[in-house]
This record gives structure tokens, sequence and C-alpha cells, in this order.
């Protein structure tokens, strides 16, 4: 899914990575680079790199924390969240393909999964 999805990312000249910020960041805004990291399930040296990329780009801006005023934190410019608009119905296209067969019930319960497997390798990182 990942490989086709990327396929089609390729017309709005974004990487599933960079996807992946943006997406994280549409649905919260001023993340700090680790908090984003985590969100996006990618380490924090690559993610330094595609972050300056985007803000070279006029996707994402810097500014100040909400949580610290000394950090710094990012989040999607205007022209970033029109772009993150744009691209959010052909990913969810990709979900709804990705879930067919599914129940509603089968498909939370998935996803609940999912989030405890991610969970339990954080121990992994932590160590």
């Amino acid at each position: 899914m990942g490989q086709s999805f990327s396929k089609e990312l390729k017309q709005f000249k974004l990487s599933l990575t960079e996807w992946r910020v943006c997406v994280a960041l549409h649905h919260k805004a001023h993340q700090r680079l680790s908090d984003l990291a985590q969100h996006t399930s990618t380490d924090v040296s690559t993610l330094s790199r595609v972050v300056d990329g985007l803000l070279q780009r006029g996707v994402l801006v810097r500014d100040r924390s909400d949580e610290d005023a000394r950090a710094l934190a990012l989040s999607l410019t205007e022209a970033g969240r029109d772009l993150t608009l744009r691209i959010i119905p052909l990913a969810q296209v990709y979900e709804r393909v990705s879930l067919s067969g599914l129940t509603t019930a089968q498909a939370e319960s998935l996803r609940d999964m999912l989030r405890m497997v991610y969970d339990n390798l954080a121990v992994l990182d932590n160590e």
C-alpha cells in the first residue's frame, strides 16, 4: 500500500515520509521534532532532513513551542494545509480499499491492535 500511495504522491511532489509529516501536523499542529518522529515512525535524523526540505519549500514553518518557549515546534503553513487537504481524499480512498471486507468494528479492532504493536515496540526504542 505504501509503495502504491507513494506513486500517487509524486503528482504532489511529496514522498511518503513528507506526507506522514504533513498529515501528522494536520492532526496536531505545533509539534516538536521528537514528537513528530514518534507520530510518523521516522528516526529523528531522517526526519530532520525531511523537515528541512519542507521548510525550504514553504510547506512548514518553525515557531516557538506552546509547551516550552525555549523549544521550537513545527506547523503547516497555509500552503501546507491546502496541500494536505487536497491529498486527504486520496488517502481516504486507499484506506477504504485496504479495509474493504472488514466491518467497522473489525477495522477499529485492527487499528487498536496496530497501536498496541507500536506501543509494545516503543519499549525497544527506550532501552
